[in-house]
C-alpha cells in the first residue's frame, strides 16, 4: 500500500552522499534542468515507458489533464549512488496542492520522504519501486524538504513538482498500473446506542470547556483493520479525539501520531470506545490512527477542541487560543500503515542518519507474553542501533540487549511498538537481543545497524552522544542546515531525572535556525524549549534523545534554551545550526 501524503515548490537541492565507507559528505549538485516533450497524449497505463524521461513526460500529460502545472523545470540527476541522499527545498503556498514525482531508471528502489519546516515527516513513499510520488495540500507556509534516497540499484532519475487545486487529487498509482482507484470502506450511520454514548462524551468534555469541532465519521471495519485520518492542529491549542465502536465492536484503540508514525498519545484500554488528548507544541499536520482490536462493524471517529478559558486576573480579557488552521479533522480516512511499509520507513530513516545494515533483518511472530532471542556480534569501540517494529495488532514491543554474562547493556521498554536500542559496547563479543511482546500479539521485524563512521570527535565528545549528534547532523544537512560558526556550542550535565538547565544564545534576524540537543548514555528522553523573555517560541517533547526546534527570527535578539531530563539523566550537548540561503 502506498502512503501518498506530501507538498511543495522547488527552491533548490542539497546533497549528502553516504558512501559505502559510511563517510557522509556534502557533494556537488549534479542536478540539471531538462526540457520535457509533452506535446502528445497520455498513452494509457500499459504504455507507460520504462525510460525515466519518457515516463515523466507521460506523467506530465496525465497531471496536466487534471489541471496540475509544473512549477519549475524538471531536474535530471544522471547518477545517484546507492545509499546517497539528496534534499530538494520547497516553499509551498498555503491551501494549494502539490504532487511531487521522482522516476528512477531500471529496477532501482528510490524512496521519497518529505519533512516540514519543523523537520517532521509529513509525506512519504517508501514502496520498493523506482517511481515514488506524493500529493499534499499544506495549510501554512514554511520551507519543506523532499528527500530522495537511493535504496538499491543506483543510477539516474528525474524529479519534478506540480501544482494544482484541492478539488483534484491525482492517482499516479492507478496511472502506472492501470488499476482503478480503490473505493474505500463503506460509510456507516450512527446507531441509537452509539449516538447515546457520543452525547455522554459531549457532555463530559463540555463540562471541561471542550467542544466538538469535527462531526463523527463512521466506516465499516473487519478485524484486524485500522485507518489513518489526517489532522490539522494548531500549536498552543488542546484537542481530544475519540473512537466509538458500533454494534459488533468489542475493542477499539486510538493513537495520535506524527508524520513518521511516532506515537504522541494513545488509548489501548480494552474498551469499545477510546479517547486521546493532545496539546501540540507546533502547528502542522498530524494523524489519528484508529485500530480495531476485537470485533467487526462500524467505528466512528470524532474530534474536540479546548475552548477559551475565563479571565485569569481582574480586568483582563479571556485568553483566546489561536484559531484552528483549516479543517481540524479530515472527513475521509485511508488504510493504516502495514508492517512492511512501517519497517521500510524506519529503515529509510536509519540509513539517512548514516547507519548501514549489520546483517539481514528478520521477521517473526509472537503472542502476548512471549519473547525471542537474537544473537548479534558487536565490536568493542564501535556503535550500533537495533530496531524493532510490530504490526498493527502489537501494543507493546520491547528490546533488551544483554552481554555474555547476562547483564543488561541497554533496553527500550517504552510502551510502544517501535523500540530502538543504541549502544557503543566496550568489549567485542556475542550479545543477545531479546524481543519481548508485552502487550498484543502479531508479526514484527528485527533489524541491526552499524555506525560506520568514527565515534570520537571535537568538543570532547565520544561514544553514544557523539554518534547521536552525527545522526541528526546528517539529517539537517539534507535540509540545508550547517553548524552556525557564530554560535558556540555548549554542554552540561543534569544529575537527576526531572532536572533542567538553561543556556542563552544569540540569533540573527532574517536567518533560519535549528537548535539541537543530544543526550549521552543514560539520557534517552530529552525535552528542549526555546524562549525569548516570557514567550515560549518552540518546544520539542517527542520523547527522544536528540530533540530540535526551528525558528526564523525577524530581528536580532537573545534567546534561552531549556534542556530538561524527561527520562534518565546525564551529559548533554547543544549546538545551533543555520540554514544556508535564508
Amino acid at each position: 500500500m502506498n502512503r501518498k501524503l506530501g507538498l511543495f515548490l522547488f527552491a533548490g537541492a542539497v546533497v549528502a552522499s553516504i558512501a559505502a565507507s559510511g563517510c557522509v559528505r556534502r557533494a556537488r549538485p549534479v542536478n540539471r534542468e531538462t526540457n520535457l516533450n509533452t506535446g502528445g497524449e497520455a498513452q494509457g497505463t500499459a504504455a507507460v515507458s520504462t525510460d525515466p524521461r519518457q515516463a515523466l513526460e507521460q506523467v506530465e500529460v496525465y497531471l496536466g489533464g487534471l489541471g496540475y502545472n509544473r512549477t519549475q523545470a524538471a531536474m535530471h540527476n544522471p547518477n545517484l549512488p546507492v545509499n546517497a541522499v539528496i534534499g530538494y527545498a520547497i516553499d509551498p503556498r498555503p491551501n494549494t496542492c502539490y504532487t511531487i514525482v521522482a522516476i528512477a531508471a531500471g529496477s532501482s528502489d528510490l524512496n521519497l520522504v518529505v519533512s516540514d519546516a519543523q523537520g517532521q515527516t509529513v509525506a512519504y513513499n517508501v514502496e520498493p519501486d523506482a517511481r515514488p510520488w506524493a500529493t499534499v495540500c499544506p495549510a501554512t507556509m514554511g520551507r519543506h524538504v523532499a528527500r530522495l534516497q537511493m535504496v538499491s540499484g543506483g543510477g539516474e532519475y528525474y524529479y519534478a513538482v506540480y501544482q494544482g487545486t484541492p478539488a483534484t487529487q491525482p492517482n499516479l498509482q492507478a496511472f502506472y498500473t492501470g488499476a482503478a482507484a480503490g473505493g474505500g470502506r463503506q460509510a456507516a450511520q450512527l446507531d441509537p446506542a452509539t449516538s447515546g454514548r457520543l452525547e455522554q462524551l459531549d457532555q463530559a468534555l463540555g463540562a471541561e470547556g471542550v467542544q466538538r469541532v469535527a462531526e463523527p465519521h463512521g466506516e465499516q471495519f473487519a478485524n484486524p483493520d485500522d485507518s489513518m485520518t489526517q489532522l490539522n492542529l494548531q500549536g498552543g491549542s488542546c484537542y481530544a479525539f475519540g473512537s466509538l465502536g458500533g454494534p459488533g465492536i468489542r475493542d477499539s484503540d486510538v493513537f495520535l501520531v506524527d508524520g513518521q508514525g511516532n506515537e504522541l498519545a494513545r488509548d489501548v484500554t480494552p474498551n469499545v470506545d477510546a479517547l486521546v488528548r493532545f496539546c501540540p507544541d507546533q502547528t502542522g499536520p498530524y494523524q489519528l490512527r484508529m485500530r480495531l482490536y476485537a470485533g467487526a462493524g462500524p467505528v466512528f471517529t470524532v474530534g474536540y477542541l479546548q475552548q477559551p478559558q475565563g479571565a485569569t486576573a481582574q480586568g483582563t480579557e479571556p485568553q483566546q487560543p489561536p484559531p484552528p488552521v483549516g479543517n481540524v479533522m479530515a472527513t475521509t480516512s485511508t488504510a493504516g500503515v502495514g508492517l512492511d511499509e512501517n519497517f521500510r520507513l524506519l529503515d529509510s530513516d536509519m540509513r539517512a542518519r548514516g547507519y548501514l545494515p549489520h546483517g539481514d533483518h528478520s521477521r517473526g511472530e509472537l503472542g502476548e507474553g512471549q519473547s525471542r532471542d537474537f544473537s548479534v556480534q558487536l565490536e568493542g569501540g564501535k556503535c550500533y542501533a537495533i530496531l524493532g517494529v510490530g504490526d498493527n495488532s502489537v501494543r507493546n514491543l520491547d528490546l533488551v540487549l544483554k552481554d555474555s554474562s547476562g547483564a543488561t547493556i541497554d533496553q527500550d521498554v517504552e510502551v510502544d511498538a517501535r523500540p530502538v536500542v543504541r549502544v557503543c559496547p566496550e568489549q567485542s563479543g556475542a550479545y543477545t537481543m531479546t524481543v519481548g511482546m508485552n502487550a498484543g500479539s502479531g508479526n514484527f521485524y528485527y533489524a541491526p545497524y552499524r555506525w560506520p563512521r568514527g565515534t570520537r570527535g571535537p568538543f570532547g565528545l565520544s561514544g553514544l552522544i557523539y554518534v547521536r549528534l552525527g545522526e541528526v547532523t546528517s539529517l539537517l544537512a539534507t535540509q540545508s542546515y550547517e553548524p552556525d560558526l557564530e554560535a558556540a556550542p555548549g554542554q552540561g550535565n543534569i544529575r537527576r531525572e526531572g532536572g533542567s538547565a538553561w543556556h542563552n544564545i544569540e540569533l540573527e534576524g532574517g536567518q533560519c535556525y535549528a537548535i539541537l540537543t543530544v543526550g549521552g548514555d543514560g539520557f534517552n528522553n530529552v525535552d528542549l524549549t526555546l524562549s525569548q523573555g516570557n514567550n515560549q517560541i518552540a518546544r520539542d517533547t517527542t520523547r527522544s534523545a536528540f530533540p530540535s526546534v526551528r525558528h526564523c527570527p525577524t530581528e536580532n535578539g537573545r534567546y534561552r534554551i531549556e534542556v530538561s531530563a524527561a527520562g534518565g539523566s546525564g551529559q548533554y550537548f547543544y549546538q545551533v545550526f543555520r540554514r544556508s540561503g535564508s
